[in-house]
């Protein structure tokens, strides 16, 4: 079972402790966007200077390189990895130098991502060139990319335009590094800074949208992702990198620092333009969960306010970081499948709280072949009106949202538009 080393009250922070390339094939959430800075594998006992002093430039053992052939090995191996944990739309940023982004330009290449910009971050204020043989080096690429060349991704021009003095954005940012204040959690030793993750969160993603970091170390995409009211899942192997990370995130749960944060992050035409923003952006859809229930259980579903899905399985690996079904803001139960129609039995509930639980904590189902279940809790018992017996036509439902498709076959809980099923029923009852 995966075991989230952090989880935020507020269910938009996650942190998993472990390789990457052990923990992505066990996630079985697809990503809106993916934020990754792997290792740029230039630490090499060389020198270079920092705040006035001559500092080495390696980072740690992570970020050694052994080689052409290794560094194209790890790049194809999380490259293909990551591309299966994305939506058929998402989007990918990734940053690097000459030691490492000609490698993953043509690996992306290889897996087939389309690139879309090269972004190149020329830095305000960068430290000089310590053995005066070479020019100073001032920037740093991110490359964008998407998951197909044919499934169109989402690009928030008309804010990157305003940004931009009412002129499109061009593909060279004028950026600061990070700041002091950003390190007040101490300091990861490749940390970027928020003033380049916010302009990224917001010029690819939607609000509520999940964001992935591969390799998070302090976690700055969490935090401008978070900031932007977004969410986020990070992962990182060393402790002390997520430490500094949770550290960050319990900061911003005081919305005056989070606000204080806003303000001074650069790229903005004025200090109050981002949290102005965030407020005007338009409003997640509400959705509804749809739960399979057996006939023979239907009867007793006004007599509690519990209700249990068995937890997506994967190799019995259960996934215990959140899904969609976080958004729902009611559920609703449904019988049929193998062969008959899918419909509403006419039980409802608005839902109070979701957890998951052991098998060994729920009474009647401690002998059951699937491990662990997620337990909704509604504010009340089950109601039930029999104006809400209906069919579901699924394709009808759930338009070209797949995944919800696969996940109602095969009695997992399926989220659904609340508008959707409003229009279903052409009532007021929700």
């Amino acid at each position: 079972m995966i075991k989230p080393y952090f989880k935020s009250k507020d269910k938009k922070f996650y942190l998993l402790q472990g390789d990457t390339f052990d923990l992505l094939p066990k996630i079985n959430h697809k990503f809106d966007m993916v934020f990754a800075d792997p290792p740029y594998f230039l630490s090499n006992n060389g020198l270079t200077i920092q705040n006035g002093k001559i500092v080495s430039v390696n980072k740690g053992k992570w970020d050694k390189s052994k080689g052409f052939d290794y560094v194209n090995k790890f790049n194809r191996k999380w490259l293909k990895l990551i591309r299966e944990r994305m939506k058929d739309d998402a989007t990918i940023w990734i940053s690097g130098t000459t030691h490492n982004i000609f490698s993953i330009g043509q690996i992306l290449n290889e897996l087939d991502y389309k690139i879309l910009n090269i972004i190149t971050w020329q830095k305000t204020n960068p430290p000089p060139n310590f053995s005066r043989r070479y020019f100073t080096h001032s920037t740093e690429q991110i490359i964008w990319a998407r998951k197909h060349k044919s499934v169109p991704h989402y690009y928030n021009y008309d804010l990157m335009k305003q940004l931009n003095g009412n002129k499109q954005m061009k593909d060279v940012w004028t950026l600061p590094a990070i700041a002091k204040w950003e390190k007040s959690c101490k300091k990861h030793p490749t940390q970027k800074p928020l003033s380049i993750l916010t302009r990224i969160v917001l010029a690819s993603t939607k609000p509520n949208a999940w964001i992935l970091d591969p390799f998070t170390g302090s976690s700055t995409t969490g935090i401008a992702a978070n900031l932007a009211n977004r969410r986020f899942l990070g992962i990182d192997k060393e402790k002390e990198f997520l430490e500094i990370s949770k550290c960050r995130k319990i900061e911003i749960e005081n919305e005056k620092n989070a606000e204080n944060y806003r303000n001074k992050i650069h790229g903005f035409n004025n200090k109050k333009e981002f949290g102005n923003y965030i407020k005007a952006e338009p409003k997640p859809k509400k959705k509804i969960a749809l739960g399979f229930c057996r006939k023979k259980d239907i009867s007793n579903l006004t007599k509690t306010n519990k209700f249990y899905f068995h937890a997506i399985e994967n190799n019995n690996l259960v996934q215990d970081f959140p899904l969609e079904i976080f958004d729902a803001e009611y559920l609703y139960t449904y019988q049929g499948g193998r062969g008959k129609i899918f419909f509403l039995t006419g039980h409802f509930g608005k839902i109070k709280n979701i957890k998951q639980v052991h098998k060994s904590k729920i009474k009647g189902k401690e002998k059951s072949k699937t491990e662990f279940y997620w337990e909704v809790v509604l504010n009340n018992n089950f109601k039930f009106d029999n104006r809400i017996i209906k069919e579901l036509k699924i394709n009808k439902l759930f338009n070209n949202n797949d995944i919800n498709k696969k996940f109602i076959k095969k009695y997992l809980p399926a989220i659904v538009e609340k508008n959707k099923i409003i229009q279903l029923l052409l009532l007021n009852t929700l």
